[in-house]
C-alpha cells in the first residue's frame, strides 16, 4: 500500500469525521418550506420604537402596516429605511438560514436534555465580499439546537476585540443575537433579533443598535 493512498485515506477520514455529527446534519438538512405568514412586530432602533403588522403576501408598498407611531411623527431617514424594509419582507423569517454560517468543525460546548450548544468561527455567505470574509474569520459563533431534530433555537455573533477592516475603519463592538421560537407547522422563526455595532469610519465614529421582535405570528397568508 502506498504512502499517498494511506494519506489520502487519513485526508478523507479526517473530513468525513468532521461532519459527522448528526445534530449538525440535520440541522442542515431542516426545510424551510411551508406556509408564509403574516405577524405583528416590535421594531426599536434610531430612537424609535414603532409597532405593525407585517403581511409579506401583499404587492410591495403595502407589506407594512403601521400601529405606532404616526407616520407623520418619524423621520425622512426612518421613512426610507421603513420602505426598504417593506420590499424585503417576503416571508422569509425562519432560522434554518443560519445553517450557513455553521462549520462542520463547529464543536459542542454545553448541552442538556433537549438542547446542544456549538461555538465556531462563522462562515461567510456565498454573496459575502472579501473584507465580509475577512471579517467573518474574526468573529465568535454559537449555535444552539434541538436534540429532537436539529432545528435552530437560538443563534450569537460576536467580535471579541476590536476589529481594523482598513486603514481608516474601526470596529469597536459587533453583536448579534437572535432568538428562535416554534411556528404552528414546527419550524422555527427569528422571534427576537438584536444588533448592536460601533467604530469609527472616516475620522467619524457610528453607533447603531437595532431590536425587532415579532410579538404575534398571525395566520398563514400563502
Amino acid at each position: 500500500m502506498s504512502r499517498l493512498f494511506v494519506l489520502s485515506a487519513f485526508a478523507v477520514s479526517a473530513a468525513m469525521s468532521a461532519s459527522a455529527d448528526p445534530l449538525l446534519e440535520m440541522m442542515r438538512s431542516a426545510s424551510k418550506e411551508g406556509p408564509i405568514y403574516a405577524y405583528e412586530m416590535i421594531y426599536s432602533g434610531e430612537g424609535v420604537v414603532a409597532t405593525g403588522k407585517i403581511d409579506p403576501s401583499q404587492p410591495e408598498g403595502q407589506r407594512v402596516e403601521l400601529y405606532t407611531p404616526e407616520m407623520s411623527e418619524l423621520s425622512a431617514d426612518f421613512r426610507e429605511g421603513l420602505e426598504e424594509f417593506d420590499a424585503e419582507s417576503d416571508g422569509d423569517i425562519w432560522c434554518t438560514d443560519f445553517a450557513e454560517m455553521v462549520p462542520a468543525n463547529a464543536e459542542a460546548k454545553s448541552e442538556n436534555d433537549q438542547t446542544v450548544t456549538y461555538a465556531f468561527t462563522p462562515v461567510a455567505g456565498e454573496d459575502a465580499d472579501k473584507t465580509e470574509e475577512k471579517m467573518m474569520k474574526k468573529m465568535n459563533g454559537t449555535v444552539t439546537l434541538d436534540k429532537a431534530d436539529g432545528a435552530v433555537l437560538a443563534f450569537n455573533m460576536s467580535l471579541p476585540k476590536p476589529y481594523k477592516p482598513a486603514i481608516v475603519a474601526k470596529i469597536n463592538r459587533f453583536q448579534l443575537d437572535a432568538a428562535c421560537a416554534r411556528a404552528p407547522d414546527g419550524r422555527t422563526y427569528v422571534a427576537s433579533f438584536d444588533f448592536d455595532i460601533s467604530g469609527s469610519a472616516m475620522m467619524q465614529d457610528f453607533e447603531e443598535t437595532v431590536s425587532r421582535q415579532i410579538t404575534k405570528l398571525l395566520d398563514p397568508v400563502g
